[in-house]
């Protein structure tokens, strides 16, 4: 189906057309921040700023890990998201089916073809939860759905064994399983009923995170805490008649109540489309976040196959880098602005402490001890991010 904008497009009355997909974090923020500084362009008919979301609203993701415990309520965690996007923006309430970057044209489900001359792509990351044997019978918190029925399971869970781990690497937020493990123990303690658990944690890799000097922090964290640890875990299946997590190395782990983050593979449309590796995941230039050869085409949050974090604030800061270029562009500069891995984020220790996480390409992280103070921005944050952060009033500034 063609509509009467895509006739004046392909008539050249309509100048510039930018297509985002996916209406995430990184995908809002870009939709945004074009918005608000082309908002001359499109008022005047050269400018056509579309984002492509399937759904009606827009999560914050980090309050899926506080949800279980009580700390966070779900309905802190969503709104409309046509509460979020600007004066400028359109919304198209579908899903892209397929993308050719070499015709500049994406197919939605519905039929239409949509044409651009920039091209966004932040579809973000899939849970595969068939890709294990007898994970249906574990719990995680990486969706509002999941991490509601943990929280209503946790809540009459009085004695047991629980055990919390990586099913593979790559995962969004990757301090979130550490985290949890963190706030079970203080969860079960407010309880009275910490020495009748026992959590025991396992990772894929010989060290509890995936970052060297961080790793040596949590680690420390867990022995102090009583919270057991079973590394290099590569988790093979589940049995769950007899309740044991089993893995490749053929270890097993005994549980009551298992939490075991899924397999994540990059969306769908990414594999269709031929645009990834076997995983989904996308290769572009780690400064431009182009697909290389393709100016044109820019992939940025959980979609790429960059060495950082699969994380919220990547998706920031690369939406800004992203967004500041195709400005660029369009007012006939050449785009410098370049993506240095910076990755931010906090890790909470405990119920009232965390610390904070900051990094790039060049510079490892090195955590602050933890304290309430970095808990209590977290915890601001999650309050401010629908007005600072989705609305991208400062967008590429973390707290």
């Amino acid at each position: 189906m063609i509509s009467v904008i895509d006739i004046l497009y392909h008539n050249g009355s309509i100048m510039k057309r930018v297509l985002v997909l996916g209406g995430g974090t990184g995908g809002t923020i870009v939709s945004n921040r074009l918005a608000y500084e082309l908002s001359d362009m499109i008022k005047d008919g050269e400018l056509i700023i579309e984002v492509v979301n399937p759904s009606e609203y827009h999560y914050y993701q980090p309050a899926f890990l506080l949800i279980p415990v009580n700390k966070m309520d779900e309905r802190e965690s969503y709104t409309y998201f046509q509460n979020l996007i600007a004066e400028g923006v359109k919304w198209i309430k579908d899903r892209a089916v397929k993308i050719d970057i070499d015709d500049r044209s994406v197919v939605l489900s519905n039929g239409d073809v949509k044409n651009y001359d920039y091209l966004v792509i932040s579809t973000g990351a899939a849970l595969d939860t068939s890709d294990v044997k007898g994970l249906e019978d574990t719990y995680h918190f990486y969706s509002l759905d999941a991490a509601v029925k943990l929280k209503n399971v946790l809540s009459g869970f009085d004695g047991g064994d629980i055990v919390i781990g990586v099913s593979s690497i790559p995962y969004r937020c990757p301090p979130a399983p550490a985290e949890m493990a963190f706030l079970l123990n203080d969860y079960f303690t407010e309880r009275g009923l910490r020495d009748k658990v026992r959590i025991t944690y396992f990772y894929p890799l010989p060290r509890v995170f995936p970052v060297p000097g961080v790793s040596d922090i949590v680690d420390e964290l867990m022995d102090r805490r009583g919270i057991d640890k079973a590394l290099m875990f590569n988790l093979d299946y589940v049995d769950t008649e007899n309740k044991r997590i089993v893995s490749l190395e053929g270890e097993e782990l005994r549980y009551d109540l298992a939490i075991v983050i899924p397999p994540h593979k990059g969306a769908q449309v990414i594999r269709d489309s031929g645009l990834g590796d076997e995983d989904g995941w996308v290769d572009v230039d780690r400064y431009t976040l182009n697909i290389p050869g393709y100016d044109d085409v820019y992939v940025i949050g959980d979609a790429t196959n960059l060495p950082v974090s699969k994380a919220g604030s990547v998706a920031d800061f690369e939406a800004a880098v992203v967004s500041r270029r195709i400005v660029d562009e369009l007012m006939g500069y050449e785009p410098i602005s370049r993506y240095d891995g910076k990755v931010m984020c906090f890790l909470v220790t405990g119920f009232g402490e965390a610390t904070v996480l900051v990094f790039d390409y060049n510079n490892p992280p090195k955590p602050v001890p933890p304290s309430f103070i970095y808990y209590w921005l977290k915890l601001a944050y999650n309050k401010m991010y629908w007005s600072i952060t989705a609305k991208s009033l400062l967008a590429g500034v973390v707290f």
